[in-house]
């Protein structure tokens, strides 16, 4: 792939993989409750459903979509309750007597993408702007998957860590666990506008 569609796509992934969105709020919201070095198994699971999305743009998953739509609407109400179900077990759950907080692992991870319309449609975007039929379609597929990767450590450890910093500087219990709160309505908010641009809310 030439230097300069490779800069292209680097800049779409930048935009993209670092905008807020269902993943980066769940991130964020665990290294809030968690801190970021427990939070590691998350964000690297979360990486690697990354790398099963576009695997499966490549082999043409994604055009299921478009010739069977009520498979996009099956794909978008799993999608919605899986991230609802974990908006409600990173913020909103708390510990029993006796028992530690129980926090998403990588399993955990490796499921938000796949279930994370953002990340299909941002892959499925990069690879019909970006790949030309004239190259080696294998070498620019890893080439794309590898600025992706590469921009979804940093950006994604950046939501982690910002949340951290929330976990270590903010003293109160109260008003942390209310932040986590926001961030798993920002997360409801976000997949709501999804169902709502989808056409399965209105």
């Amino acid at each position: 792939m030439p230097i300069d569609t490779s800069f292209l796509v680097l800049m779409f992934a930048i935009s993209m993989v670092g905008s807020p969105g269902p993943a980066n709020m769940a991130l964020m919201a665990s290294g809030s409750r968690f801190g970021y070095r427990r939070s590691v198994p998350f964000l690297l699971g979360t990486l690697s459903g990354f790398l099963l999305v576009g695997i499966g743009v490549a082999a043409g998953v994604g055009t299921l979509f478009a010739t069977f739509p009520a498979l996009r609407h099956i794909f978008l109400v799993l999608s919605a309750a899986y991230i609802l179900y974990l908006a409600y077990r990173i913020a909103f759950q708390t510990a029993g007597p006796g028992k530690e907080d129980i926090q998403p692992g990588y399993l955990a991870g490796c499921i938000v993408h796949p279930l994370n319309p953002k990340a299909w449609v941002m892959l499925i975007a990069a690879f019909s702007q970006f790949v030309d039929p004239a190259n080696p379609y294998f070498v620019q597929l890893l080439t794309i998957l590898a600025i992706f990767g590469a921009t979804g450590l940093v950006l994604n450890s950046c939501w982690v860590f910002g949340g951290s910093l929330l976990n270590r500087f903010v003293s109160s219990t109260a008003l942390l666990k209310r932040i986590n709160q926001l961030l798993a309505v920002l997360m409801i908010i976000v997949v709501a506008i999804a169902m709502i641009r989808s056409g399965i809310l209105v």
